[in-house]
């Protein structure tokens, strides 16, 4: 999923159980400094948890430290590009949520993508202990400051002490390099399908051929987004071809992958990604040279490829009837944006999901109008909505044919046909059924609410 580091943090202040959180980690070879003391710091010492932030200095300056008792920096020397991977961790009594950074440097913290693992009391996945035994290393190995390596070794402790008391078996992994090259991770071929998505920054042709010898793969695609000229794409390909790579491009939309890895692979219908993000290369890289750190994670399967002349045809179809309608219609992250004078968004965001689903692909639509919102995800046979002021509550529908969207939004009032679960108000953490129904999309509440603008308005 996609969730900078500040939502999880609104997040687990959200959270109706009062569960405290403890301490707050941030790791990344470049991270927005700015950024985390005007709002992930404060964020995160207003539940009193003590903060770290371990990164690296920049190109040509001096390494630097700053240790206090509520929050320590850290920015030790740069050994080389890329030299720590982006991990955020949040540690309490019985929860712990970690994030793995997949995004490319330079990117900020809420435009990165991020894959995130949680856990509680009803039991915190094995994969928290390697990502212990990771930060034991990284404590170990220079030139960390003592204190820093003190406050990483703590969190260490916590993760195990998690695990033990409650272990559960879940398919996300930790992987690293501390016993060997990242590559030996990744499962031995062959498997049906590897998937490079561009642009492939740093991806050198080491780490691509070991990449595919590893694999084995029966086919190789190249994902690129949506608005890529077919030159660019073009020149991809070829850059492939020329270290003995044959890929067949696919075009992808717009927010995917959501997992924020540029690696993908298929085994027998089932898919899954590493999120080593832009940084190919640390695919080869042994320990000595720098610590990596990804995650292995489930990923989404591709949308069924959607011809030209029926894709065009159902553009104009919809940008007919935004324009009829006096609307203004736009794509965000994998949102369709809808804009307008209407006093109800509620039916408009209905209509709207429905002008533009393809097939059976999850839908996601926020229409804004004067003075009200509202956002509907839809992912057959289920439909949520959220809106304010009116409503002000998490809405779960069925909808199962030959019911639709509008057929059950498109009226003044809040229809009760079809609907599930109400969990209010809005700010607070929702029912179970809801965050469930949003995990499978790869998402959750306050990686929406944080989309449509709902966290910065006033409550």
């Amino acid at each position: 999923m996609s969730v900078s580091p500040l939502a999880l943090l609104r997040e687990w202040s959200s959270r109706t159980d009062g569960a405290a959180l403890r301490g707050f980690l941030l790791i990344g070879s470049e991270p927005d400094l700015p950024e985390v003391e005007r709002n992930v710091v404060p964020a995160a010492r207003e539940m009193e948890a003590s903060v770290a932030v371990l990164g690296a200095a920049a190109p040509g300056t001096e390494p630097a430290a700053v240790f206090r008792p509520e929050r320590s920096l850290a920015l030790i020397e740069r050994s080389g590009p890329d030299p720590l991977p982006e991990l955020v961790l949040l540690v309490g009594d019985e929860h712990v949520v970690a994030a793995f950074g997949g995004g490319a440097p330079g990117l900020d913290l809420d435009r990165r993508p991020w894959s995130v693992l949680r856990g509680g009391p009803e039991g915190v996945p094995w994969a928290f202990a390697d990502l212990g035994s990771w930060l034991r290393e990284r404590a170990a190995t220079g030139p960390v400051p003592a204190p820093m390596a003190a406050h990483l070794n703590g969190f260490a402790d916590r993760l195990e002490d998690l695990v033990l008391s409650c272990p559960l078996e879940d398919p996300t992994r930790v992987a690293h390099n501390i016993d060997g090259p990242l590559i030996d991770r990744l499962p031995e071929g062959p498997v049906d399908e590897l998937c490079l998505y561009a642009p492939l920054r740093g991806a050198d042709p080491e780490a691509l051929r070991a990449l595919v010898g590893r694999l084995s793969p029966v086919s190789v695609v190249l994902g690129a987004p949506d608005d890529w000229p077919v030159e660019d794409v073009e020149a991809a390909l070829r850059s492939l071809e020329e270290i003995g790579i044959r890929a067949e491009p696919r075009r992808v939309p717009d927010g995917v992958p959501r997992h924020g890895g540029l690696v993908e692979w298929a085994v027998d219908g089932r898919r899954s990604a590493l999120t080593i993000g832009s940084h190919p290369r640390s695919l080869v890289r042994p320990a000595e040279a720098g610590l990596v750190l990804g995650a292995i994670v489930a990923a989404d399967p591709p949308r069924a490829p959607v011809s030209p002349v029926a894709e065009e045809g159902r553009e104009s179809e919809v940008a007919a009837e935004v324009e009829a309608s006096g609307w203004t219609l736009e794509v965000d992250s994998g949102i369709h944006h809808v804009r307008g004078n209407f006093t109800n968004p509620v039916p408009v965001a209905a209509r709207i999901a429905e002008l533009v689903a393809e097939g059976d692909a999850p839908v996601m639509v926020h229409a804004q109008g004067p003075k009200a919102w509202a956002l509907l995800v839809w992912s057959r046979p289920t439909m949520l909505l959220a809106s304010a002021p009116r409503g002000s509550a998490w809405r779960l529908y069925s909808v199962r044919p030959p019911a639709t969207p509008s057929s059950r939004l498109g009226g003044e009032g809040l229809s009760q046909v079809g609907l599930v679960r109400t969990s209010a108000p809005l700010h607070r953490a929702p029912h179970r059924d809801i965050i469930a129904f949003l995990d499978t999309l790869g998402t959750d509440h306050i990686t929406l609410l944080e989309k449509v603008g709902f966290l910065g308005k006033t409550l």
